[in-house]
């Protein structure tokens, strides 16, 4: 994964992790998928995936954003604004839950477009981090690996599409 810098802190390495992952949203002109975990998204500092989602929905009708989360219930509690963004746009934004094996470490996967991806892993008080601005066969193989755990997902009864 990532060089570590010695003296940094869970912190520190999670602050620039968000960095990183706010630097591919930003990039994003037509695809975001993220899978991760609720706590991980509460833990990383700044993180404007609602802004990103909103401004490529927006942008593009034909924008394919799709979020899998492993707990829906705190998604609404610990975000607002995301949640707020995702029952605006139930039309643009897919939600998913997927839950996850209780041992198994806080990860965010985050694919932008044909050529962005970014891992994030967070486990035992350690961060690793791998991501790629310009890696479409990377890319590729972390679309890939989103689709199965979308696949084995179930919508989400918290954030539903309601039709009235």
């Amino acid at each position: 994964m990532s060089e570590e810098r010695i003296g940094d802190t869970v912190e520190d390495e999670l602050e620039r992790a968000g960095e990183s992952v706010n630097a591919l949203l930003e990039s994003a002109r037509r695809r975001i998928w993220v899978h991760t975990r609720s706590r991980l998204l509460t833990a990383l500092p700044g993180v404007e995936l609602a802004a990103a989602m909103s401004r490529v929905a927006r942008r593009t009708r034909h924008a394919d954003l799709r979020l899998l989360i492993d707990d829906d219930l705190s998604l609404k509690s610990e975000h607002p604004r995301l949640t707020y963004t995702v029952t605006r746009l139930t039309t643009a934004i897919a939600v998913r839950c997927l839950a996850p094996a209780q041992d198994t470490p806080a990860s965010l996967l985050l694919v932008v477009d044909r050529t962005a991806w970014l891992y994030l892993v967070q486990h035992k008080g350690r961060v690793g981090l791998q991501a790629e601005r310009r890696d479409p066969a990377g890319n590729r193989t972390a679309a890939e690996r989103f689709a199965v755990a979308w696949a084995a997902g179930f919508e989400s009864p918290e954030l539903r599409k309601l039709m009235l």
